[in-house]
């Protein structure tokens, strides 16, 4: 019986390792963004990597590391002023095991040891990495701007085969049972052999995938900008259903599958000035089902309030593999500034969530922090009627500046979601007692106001931070999590972030 017990508690320890891993875009290819354990607060950057000649090692992190990583007010880290590369802000480090693994925009793929940020590996790919990579196994696959992937052996970095597409690839690879599925702008899905390369099925859609797919077990789900959703056979590369909704683009968003559904974020037109769309509708609302209903008429054109139409949706539900839409989601435009709503996340009791504009908010701030009279709270989805389910904690986490033009990317680690953007910086609740830090911010002084709230701060005002050789590629992406630390990336570098003692 001892002896059962000991194999029990070791697969128990083998699989709670897996799930630990951050393996590819979003944690897995369903893009949940999760993982079961977390980091308790007060936090501090353990390093920073800046290239593949140096590495920030906090002084208080580890005994013989040399620098003052302790952020305070009127202190800047000792960061270069010019850095020789770009990382775009598309790319979210992947793990596994005890190596980190991102590109840049000069073409290196990077293997960085999780311990102490050492460069282990540095790879040309010849051409702009503007989005993340994915790994299984002995195998890391990158995909460039020039329509070129790669499948690069680990640890030692050769290049054990190569896949060209006929366009560019903004997307990242997503790698389930095997198979490295990617698609480029030119509308080509292609399933490749993780250790061979060689093309399993190859379809054309006609039109660009600017969205990285998802993949389980049975299906791959593409969004292609004609503004359709595709079912695809994971095995055969048959499409099954295609289903068009209303929006822009798909652009730097994401499907997520989970228990049998897709979600689906769509961009909606991109304007200045977003946040004041909705306002009639909170304003005329009586109390939070009431706000339900008018939003739900809003989407459908049928509302007496200004600029009423189901172009402004931007969440749908679909069942696998009908893709059948058995309700619609009350939710209207949000972010802007051509910047496209962040996609929906899967925490650890089974919720999907994502931000939701309401005049009735119940966990972030009810304070607006600029431009609008209504902002937005963190809300999941009913999978029974599609109705928006407030989380009620009994208190307010305070989250400083939300704003409905300028929002957060989200994942999760254990009971906390996770919030980011580069401009802003890194929030964190604890979505069981709402507990709320500024985790981390670029400066402390910026945009005209004080972030030395923040447990991090690099630099004491924005004019130090490094300058890179390229203009930065934009986009909003959450932190990843792997060997018990917090990992966010900036166009100069990749912080390390662990609990402060």
């Amino acid at each position: 019986m001892k002896i059962f017990i000991n194999i029990i508690l070791i697969l128990m320890l083998y699989v709670d390792s897996e799930a630990q891993n951050w393996k590819q875009f979003q944690q897995n290819s369903e893009h949940h963004g999760r993982v079961t354990s977390q980091i308790q607060p007060p936090y501090r950057v353990r390093w920073f990597w800046v290239g593949e000649n140096l590495t920030l090692r906090n002084m208080s992190s580890h005994p013989g590391w040399p620098h003052d990583l302790n952020s305070r007010p009127g202190y800047s880290f000792p960061l270069p002023s010019n850095i020789n590369f770009t990382i775009s802000g598309n790319v979210q480090v992947v793990a596994n095991d005890s190596l980190l693994f991102f590109g840049t925009m000069e073409g290196d793929a990077y293997f960085v040891r999780i311990f102490d940020g050492e460069t282990i590996r540095k790879v040309n790919l010849g051409y702009p990495i503007v989005s993340s990579a994915a790994v299984e196994g002995n195998v890391a696959v990158f995909a460039n701007l020039y329509g070129q992937i790669f499948g690069l052996n680990i640890p030692e970095g050769n290049i054990l085969w190569s896949y060209t597409f006929p366009k560019a690839i903004t997307i990242a690879p997503v790698i389930n049972s095997g198979k490295v599925f990617c698609a480029d702008h030119s509308g080509r899905v292609v399933a490749l052999d993780l250790q061979s390369g060689l093309p399993l099925w190859t379809i054309e859609l006609g039109y660009p995938v600017q969205s990285t797919p998802a993949a389980n077990q049975n299906y791959l789900v593409v969004c292609s900008e004609d503004m359709n959703v595709h079912l695809i056979d994971h095995n055969s590369g048959l499409k099954l259903n295609s289903q068009r909704v209303y929006g822009q683009s798909f652009r730097d968003t994401h499907p997520v599958i989970f228990n049998d559904r897709v979600y689906v974020t769509a961009v909606p037109a991109a304007m200045f000035g977003s946040e004041w769309m909705m306002e009639e509708v909170m304003a005329g609302s009586n109390s939070f089902q009431d706000e339900e209903t008018k939003i739900l008429n809003w989407l459908e054109g049928n509302s007496p309030y200004p600029f009423a139409s189901p172009d402004w949706r931007t969440k749908y539900v679909f069942n696998l593999p009908q893709l059948e839409q058995p309700f619609q989601v009350a939710s209207g435009p949000n972010d802007g500034c051509g910047s496209p709503p962040p996609s929906m996340v899967v925490d650890n009791q089974g919720r999907v969530l994502s931000w939701f504009k309401t005049r009735f908010p119940t966990l972030t701030n009810p304070t607006v922090g600029f431009g609008s009279a209504y902002g937005m709270d963190l809300m999941s989805i009913d999978p029974n009627d599609g109705k928006r389910v407030r989380i009620n904690l009994g208190t307010y986490a305070g989250m400083w500046m939300l704003e409905s033009d300028n929002l957060y990317a989200l994942s999760i680690s254990g009971n906390q979601i996770w919030m980011r953007q580069n401009f802003r910086g890194t929030q964190m609740i604890n979505l069981s007692n709402a507990n709320h830090v500024y985790v981390q911010v670029e400066a402390q002084i910026r945009d005209g106001g004080n972030f030395t709230g923040s447990d991090i701060s690099y630099v004491a005002d924005e004019s130090s931070l490094p300058q890179n050789p390229q203009t930065h590629w934009q986009g909003r992406i959450a932190p990843s999590f792997a060997g018990g630390y917090i990992f966010i990336v900036e166009p100069y570098g990749i912080v390390c972030i662990e609990r402060k003692p």
